[in-house]
């Protein structure tokens, strides 16, 4: 049977969510991979993002493999060498969220080379929060309250001569206003790659019993400079 998947474009969003994604956006195509029909919601505030406790209905195949599944939205427009993005989203971990499956990374935010390998990825936990690499953006206190995320990337595949030189490249995350993590100067990207953004949910294709993978998101923006 084939993988089934939805493509959404501007009209199909309509009224729905004109007040989440910004005029740029809206011109644009969006591939949403989920692992069943109710896995993602919109409204008219937020989108509900949520994992399926038994993994892929049948016609939702191209959402999980032998190990994951997914439910996410990824934007069909890439960026690369010599774009500055700015990728902003408020989400919400709901507080009677649960993840005990063991086995993977719970993942909620990724920029994504077109192999599907995540160049920068958000994880998600019940002890350490909302983090990056090993630096928390909000912990399990945090849970059940809106925070801002921002991602500003100057994508540059320029290559440094000497560790000394600087290159345009340049990745700053901000969480709720604070600077999480920073990387400048250095190459970030390489000159043949491509990087798309995905947001939603990336976890274990079984959820234990009792889980709760669910998030929600809203004031979604991919800004191009």
């Amino acid at each position: 049977m084939p993988a089934k998947t939805t493509r959404w474009k501007s009209s199909a969003f309509g009224l729905v969510v004109a007040c989440i994604w910004p005029s740029w956006t809206l011109a644009q195509n969006f591939e949403i991979i989920t692992p069943t029909e109710t896995s993602f919601e919109v409204s008219e505030a937020e989108i509900r993002v949520g994992l399926s406790q038994d993994g892929c209905a049948v016609g939702h195949e191209a959402a999980c493999d032998l190990l994951y599944q997914r439910s996410e939205y990824v934007s069909t427009q890439s960026h690369k060498h010599g774009d500055r993005v700015t990728y902003s989203w408020e989400m919400m971990v709901p507080s009677d969220f649960k993840y005990n499956t063991s086995g993977g990374y719970l993942r909620t935010a990724r920029l994504v080379y077109g192999s599907g390998k995540s160049l920068l990825s958000f994880n998600l936990d019940m002890e350490t929060g909302y983090s990056l690499n090993t630096k928390t953006c909000f912990g399990p206190e945090g849970f059940g309250e809106w925070h801002a995320i921002e991602v500003r990337v100057a994508w540059d595949s320029t290559k440094k001569k000497t560790l000394k030189d600087k290159t345009p490249g340049d990745l700053v995350v901000l969480c709720d206003g604070v600077e999480l993590h920073s990387q400048s100067g250095r190459p970030n990207i390489s000159a043949d790659e491509e990087v798309w953004f995905a947001l939603g949910l990336h976890g274990a294709l079984n959820l234990a019993d009792g889980d709760k993978a669910e998030v929600h998101f809203r004031n979604i923006s991919i800004e191009k400079q």
